[in-house]
């Protein structure tokens, strides 16, 4: 695998419930990335020895990393997906599940089958936290277009125009 980015920031948001199955895969992923990872973790009692962490960060830091990263990891919420999409960071969402205890509900399952039927550019859906590693080796760097928009010119305003009428 070859990763080539400056820093990958992974956040779990604001919700008082903790992700900590998340945190745990994604220091895991830390102890052997050659990168920094910085990772908002939110209400986790999982405390990560690999990597950088704030459990909650101001809302102008959290805008900073997502813009400054390379590359974001992070649950699926929907502020999470916006924020990454507004600085055009690549990004890896993964759904906290009621079944584990990461949630009140499982929208955040519902909002990754919605990202998978309907696809949104640089925004990936890794079901299981396992998938993760897999995805990060062959996401497009920041700034570059995914397979087939570079050979469509007028691809970036068509999935503009697309996810307007999406969001209509």
């Amino acid at each position: 695998m070859m990763y080539y980015w400056g820093m990958i920031y992974v956040t779990v948001g604001n919700h008082d419930q903790p992700f900590d199955r998340l945190v745990r895969y994604m220091d895991g992923l830390a102890a052997v990335l050659p990168v920094p990872v910085v990772m908002q973790t939110g209400a986790c009692g999982y405390i990560p020895r690999n990597a950088t962490h704030h459990a909650f960060m101001p809302f102008e830091q959290a805008e900073e990393m997502m813009r400054t990263a390379d590359a974001v990891v992070g649950h699926a919420g929907i502020g999470t997906v916006i924020s990454a999409r507004r600085w055009g960071t690549p990004l890896i969402i993964s759904p906290r599940r009621h079944a584990l205890g990461e949630h009140f509900n499982d929208h955040q399952l519902e909002i990754c089958g919605e990202l998978v039927a309907r696809p949104r550019r640089m925004v990936y859906v890794a079901m299981e936290v396992e998938d993760i590693a897999g995805q990060l080796a062959v996401l497009p760097k920041k700034g570059e277009l995914p397979a087939g928009e570079a050979d469509d010119p007028a691809a970036g305003l068509k999935n503009a125009l697309r996810d307007f009428l999406a969001a209509i």
